[in-house]
């Protein structure tokens, strides 16, 4: 019975429907408590440290997820963890080269760091992936504009 529930998605939406709040291992088939729009809900609330806790468990079951890594990196940042941010940012690039996200999120916190040329050189590789102009590359550009000039910048920016 329970392998057919597997083989059918049945399982997922019972445990679903039944509003298990703890992840669960079963069969070899690991499920979160948490989505990625919880942990990206926890941010726009500008609540960090549940958006750390959401995230640390969705990755311990997709260590892979270069956008978990990402929101984990920017909610670290946030909270002024930046060693640990720049550990997910290099994560998230590793597995994916071209997040956008990343790849912003990193140059932003360069800049926080006072490092203006690596940020600039994540402003080049926005600007080759998205020729015609993307909000990313919009965003930090803007911010190293504003680095440049000895506007303060807003570090701290919710969305995903």
């Amino acid at each position: 019975m329970l392998t057919q529930l597997f083989r059918t998605g049945l399982l997922s939406l019972l445990l679903a429907v039944a509003g298990v709040g703890t992840a669960w291992a079963i069969a070899g088939v690991d499920f979160s408590s948490y989505e990625l729009q919880d942990a990206q809900d926890a941010i726009d609330a500008s609540d960090f440290d549940e958006a750390i806790t959401m995230l640390e468990e969705i990755l311990s079951f997709e260590p892979e997820d270069a956008d978990a890594l990402n929101l984990l990196g920017f909610s670290l940042r946030s909270t002024d963890r930046n060693s640990e941010a720049m550990e997910k940012y290099n994560e998230a690039l590793a597995i994916d080269p071209d997040h956008q996200g990343a790849l912003e999120y990193q140059g932003e916190l360069f800049l926080k760091m006072g490092d203006q040329a690596s940020a600039e050189a994540n402003l080049e590789k926005l600007t080759a992936l998205c020729p015609d102009g993307c909000e990313a590359h919009a965003t930090l550009q803007t911010a190293i504009e504003k680095f440049k000039d000895g506007t303060e910048v807003s570090w701290v920016r919710p969305t995903n």
